[in-house]
């Protein structure tokens, strides 16, 4: 399967927000990602890292 784990960068830390993220969107200064199942979650952050083999996606919040 091709989704991801998307986490955020806090003090860090790499901090889990949602699994199974199969699309990212940009909306202005905020991402709003979906995951398998259709849930969606909508962030202030930009992205640091995607790493396609490593299933991960690497958020920084913004200050």
């Amino acid at each position: 399967m091709c989704e991801a784990i998307v986490f955020v960068v806090k003090d860090g830390e790499k901090e889990v927000i949602m699994e199974n993220v199969v699309t990212l969107h940009p909306e202005g200064e905020k991402i709003l990602l979906t995951d398998l199942f259709g849930e969606q979650r909508l962030i202030t952050a930009k992205i640091e890292r995607v790493d396609l083999i490593g299933h991960e996606i690497i958020l920084r919040k913004k200050d």
